[in-house]
C-alpha cells in the first residue's frame, strides 16, 4: 500500500521543486511515468508514485479531486491531532482547472501481516453508530490479513484494546475529531491505516471517494452545489418531456 509518513522537515517539497509541471487530468499520469515517477499503488480514483531521486516522498495523482483532497484540505487547515503522529503529512496540493488533484507527501509503509494492533486500528475507524463496515471491505481485509478480524467487539481484542490505548493514547481522540470534521462516516478500507516513522498507526485516506470540495473556498463550494442542483433539475425536466413518436 501507500501513503504519507509522519515526518516533519524544515523544508517541505513542493510539486514545482520536484520538477512536476504537467498537472492536467489528461496528461499528468503519462508525464509522471515519463519522468521516472513509478506507480507504486492505486485506489479508486488515484495513483501514487515514487522516484528514486526522492525516496522520502510520494506524489499522488487523481483525475478527479476525491476524498483524499478533502482530507488533505482538512489537514492543511489544521484541527486537533492533525500535526500529531496519527495524521499524514501533506506538503503540497494542486487542483487543476479540470479538477485533477495532485499532492506531495512523505512516505509511509504498509503494515506487516502480523502487526498486532492492525485490526483494532481499523475497527476504531469503522466503529460509528449506524454505520457498518462494508462486506466487500471486510473481505479485502480478510484476504490481505487473514489472521485479523476488524470487529470492535471481537474476542481477539481482549487485551489488545488496552495495550493499544496505552501505546497510542491519542489515536481514538484523533479519529473522533476527524469523524466530527468529515462530511460523512469514515472509510475503514484496507489501505487506510498505514505505518509511520516510529511504527505508529497513521490514518491515511479515511474519507469517501466522491470529494466534497473542501479544498475550495466556502463561496466556491456553494456555487458548485447550486450548479449541481440546477443540473439535476434540468435533467429531471428533460426526463419528463414527451418523447417524439
Amino acid at each position: 500500500m501507500f501513503g504519507f509518513k509522519d515526518q516533519v522537515k524544515t523544508t517541505r517539497p513542493s510539486l514545482a521543486a520536484l520538477g512536476i509541471v504537467e498537472r492536467s487530468a489528461a496528461n499528468a499520469y503519462a508525464a509522471l511515468i515519463a519522468t521516472g515517477w513509478t506507480e507504486i499503488g492505486f485506489g479508486y480514483h488515484g495513483t501514487v508514485h515514487a522516484h528514486p531521486d526522492h525516496p522520502d516522498v510520494v506524489v499522488r495523482f487523481a483525475r478527479k479531486a476525491d476524498g483524499f483532497g478533502d482530507y488533505a484540505a482538512l489537514l492543511r487547515r489544521g484541527f486537533a491531532g492533525s500535526d500529531g503522529p496519527h495524521a499524514p503529512r501533506v506538503h503540497d496540493l494542486s487542483v487543476s482547472r479540470c479538477g485533477a488533484l495532485m499532492t506531495v507527501g512523505s512516505r509511509l509503509t504498509n503494515p506487516m501481516p502480523d502487526t498486532w494492533w492492525l485490526a483494532y486500528a481499523h475497527a476504531v475507524i469503522a466503529d460509528h453508530p449506524g454505520v457498518a463496515m462494508d462486506e466487500g471491505v471486510r473481505d479485502r481485509f480478510r484476504t490481505e490479513w487473514p489472521a485479523h478480524e476488524p470487529l470492535v467487539d471481537h474476542s481477539s481484542f481482549d487485551g489488545i484494546r488496552e495495550e493499544f490505548r496505552a501505546a497510542w493514547p491519542d489515536y481514538e481522540a484523533y479519529v473522533a475529531t476527524l469523524r466530527a470534521a468529515s462530511p460523512r462516516g469514515l472509510d475503514p478500507n484496507v489501505g487506510n491505516v498505514l505505518v509511520g516513522q516510529n511504527g505508529n498507526p497513521v490514518v491515511n485516506d479515511p474519507l469517501c471517494d466522491d470529494g466534497f470540495g473542501l479544498w475550495r473556498s466556502p463561496f466556491s463550494r456553494r456555487l458548485t452545489r447550486c450548479a449541481d442542483a440546477l443540473r439535476r433539475l434540468v435533467g429531471e425536466a428533460l426526463g419528463r418531456a414527451p418523447v417524439a413518436a
